[in-house]
């Protein structure tokens, strides 16, 4: 009876996965106020009834499509910080192939999922639109207190610079966040994955201790 309902369940968090991933076709070819739910279900093959069951009107789907988007980067994420946790070396080693991690996680997940990377970038705002705030916030604390968890004995041995919390995820992100705008947006011909070295490098001398000593 247990292993009848848990391949229940995980056949229902697949299909809304699909319904997602196809929502977010549509929002991408469309653009998210153009998209409508009647696009939504001929893009889906499911009926209407069976997406507002499932998620809602438009803008819940648009709230879950980014949710979505932000746990499946928070998965690869900590799958690339687990990798490097659980291998040897030596601490300061280590700290710099966790921070490099970060940026490499991001840059992967970017390169990978365009569409998905456009849509988290421009439509936070849907998220508290559809009352989906509350969710957001538990994924992100979740996801940081795991964070914390991997490089705070780095910050507190010394080999990671100790330094306001916002200020982590400005310098590993935040760079490559701007240079993924430009790049998706056609401004940059060159792409990010072409940049992954050097993004991962800046983070790297940002927070390492020597490098903020000597700056």
């Amino acid at each position: 009876m247990a292993a009848t309902s848990s391949k229940s369940r995980a056949r229902s968090r697949a299909k809304k996965r699909e319904i997602l991933r196809k929502a977010l076709e549509c929002f991408a070819v469309h653009g998210l106020e153009h998209t409508t739910i009647d696009m939504i279900r001929a893009e889906t093959g499911v009926s209407v009834g069976s997406l507002y069951h499932h998620f809602g009107n438009k803008d819940a789907i648009a709230s879950a499509v980014f949710i979505e988007g932000m746990r499946d980067f928070s998965q690869r994420a900590l799958e690339y910080l687990d990798q490097v946790a659980s291998s040897s070396g030596g601490a300061t080693e280590k700290a710099e192939r966790l921070i490099k991690a970060l940026v490499y996680a991001n840059v992967d997940w970017i390169s990978a999922n365009p569409n998905w990377a456009q849509f988290v970038f421009h439509h936070r705002r849907t998220v508290g639109k559809a009352g989906g705030a509350s969710t957001l916030n538990r994924d992100v604390e979740s996801f940081y207190g795991k964070l914390a968890a991997i490089l705070g004995p780095y910050v507190e041995g010394g080999h990671i610079r100790n330094l306001p919390a916002p200020l982590y995820g400005s310098f590993i992100s935040g760079p490559v966040h701007d240079y993924a705008r430009h790049w998706l947006a056609g401004r940059y011909a060159v792409p990010i994955q072409d940049v992954r070295e050097e993004l991962a490098e800046g983070a790297w001398r940002a927070l390492n201790v020597n490098d903020g000593v000597r700056s």
